[in-house]
């Protein structure tokens, strides 16, 4: 056989592979979406919800509007059901915006010029300069389509087309806005709240591995394996951020949440992935420092076992702290407070004795010192921020009851109101 022909087969059968992989995953996803609440089921409802946002616009510019080319209402309805209303709302206005902006100049400049090749040239110009307005967002390639559109299809000129261009897309978008905010509106709870969980578990579980590692036989590979985990770990918590900007946004212009909200503390969880990814620099710090230690090449040395075996009480009282940081019951502020207390008293007692104990080799001190320097930091990373930290409980209900919420209070008061009006005087 040929080389190039198994080189051929070979990345087909590749191919082939990886669209079955692909294909399961988008089975399994459905699955979970179909039994569970979650991201999954989030993204099917979005897909269901833009689905029929285009069926709508589409009747409506046929059955109301007669449009004779029903293509910007659909259009605009698909494009502005987003993840959250406000996005939703925002990418309405974008959209509408560009397309009247670039109606009305394509208008102008046939009216007052005329179509040629080099009016072409100049709104052309002109349009591509408005579309990149940091307002119009994703919306600004709009402006120039449509200048093109009016002008090649209508001479710019047709004042019937821009009409219902214009009407079509206004309709399109309140058609979008108002399906996503009816037909079960967006609220993205869960995965910012799972997210969060987990980034605690898992910046407890680093420091738990490496306190159980320099109790025994720890070398090279263990380090760099603390290092990569702690570094990715870290890179994770931005997107946690996102996931969470995007589950308070989710509770804005939502008629869901007005009528029962979600009692969450956005700002408390964020403050939580902050200092949590902060802890983590510490941590890495000192996985690196002990992967310089351990790398014989590196010619550094190597704290003595003693040391380290202390120093892993010190990291498994980070640990405790980490596991029961954000919480503010009685019981979790006292285990938080526990392993504090025994992270600094191990530290204390390490610099101490560092202090005090003359070294065999003088180029010990640096990775004494930044050993203990990284821990002491992460204590403190922690306990500036324990009082403003949350993090999500698997107890109590997610949702307040109807009646805290604004929009049933204004009921009540309005039925007190229609009460006192029929009470006989």
């Amino acid at each position: 056989m040929r080389p190039a022909r198994r080189v051929g087969i070979v990345r087909g059968r590749r191919l082939v592979s990886q669209w079955q992989d692909d294909t399961r995953q988008r089975i399994h996803a459905l699955g979970r979406a179909m039994r569970q609440a979650g991201p999954e089921r989030d993204a099917l409802l979005l897909l269901v919800k833009a689905a029929v946002a285009t069926v709508l616009a589409w009747q409506f510019a046929v059955r109301l509007l007669h449009s004779p080319v029903p293509f910007y209402a659909p259009m605009a309805a698909l494009l502005v059901v987003d993840r959250t209303m406000v996005r939703s709302l925002s990418a309405s206005a974008q959209r509408i915006a560009a397309v009247v902006l670039g109606l009305s100049v394509a208008w102008v400049v046939a009216t007052v010029f005329g179509v040629y090749w080099w009016t072409m040239f100049g709104v052309i110009l002109v349009a591509l300069v408005i579309g990149r307005w940091s307002r119009l967002g994703d919306h600004g390639i709009q402006v120039p389509a449509m200048v093109l559109l009016s002008l090649i299809t209508a001479k710019g000129t047709n004042a019937q087309f821009t009409y219902l261009t214009i009407v079509e897309t206004i309709a399109g978008g309140v058609i979008g806005v108002a399906t996503n905010a009816i037909v079960l509106a967006p609220l993205h709870l869960t995965k910012p709240r799972q997210r969060v969980s987990a980034l605690a578990r898992q910046v407890r579980e680093l420091l738990d591995e490496m306190a159980e590692g320099l109790r025994g036989d720890w070398d090279t590979r263990s380090a760099n394996r603390w290092y990569r985990r702690g570094s990715e770990i870290a890179d994770r918590a931005p997107f946690v951020l996102e996931d969470i900007r995007t589950g308070r946004e989710s509770m804005r212009f939502n008629l869901r949440d007005n009528i029962r909200p979600a009692d969450v503390d956005w700002e408390g969880y964020e403050h939580t992935v902050t200092t949590l990814r902060r802890t983590l620099w510490q941590a890495t710090g000192i996985a690196r420092t002990l992967v310089d230690a351990a790398d014989e090449s590196r010619h550094q040395p190597t704290p003595s076992e003693s040391f380290l075996v202390e120093y892993a009480d010190a990291l498994s009282g980070l640990a405790e702290a980490v596991s029961q940081f954000g919480r503010h019951d009685d019981a979790a502020a006292a285990a938080f407070d526990a392993g504090i207390a025994k992270a600094s008293r191990v530290l204390t007692k390490l610099r101490e004795e560092v202090r005090t104990t003359p070294l065999d080799d003088p180029d010990e001190w640096p990775v004494y010192g930044s050993l203990i320097s990284d821990s002491l930091r992460a204590i403190g990373e922690l306990e500036s921020a324990r009082d403003s930290a949350v993090v999500p409980s698997d107890t109590g209900a997610l949702r307040l009851p109807p009646t805290s919420s604004p929009v049933w209070a204004r009921l009540r008061r309005h039925g007190r109101g229609r009460q006192a009006d029929h009470t006989p005087r």
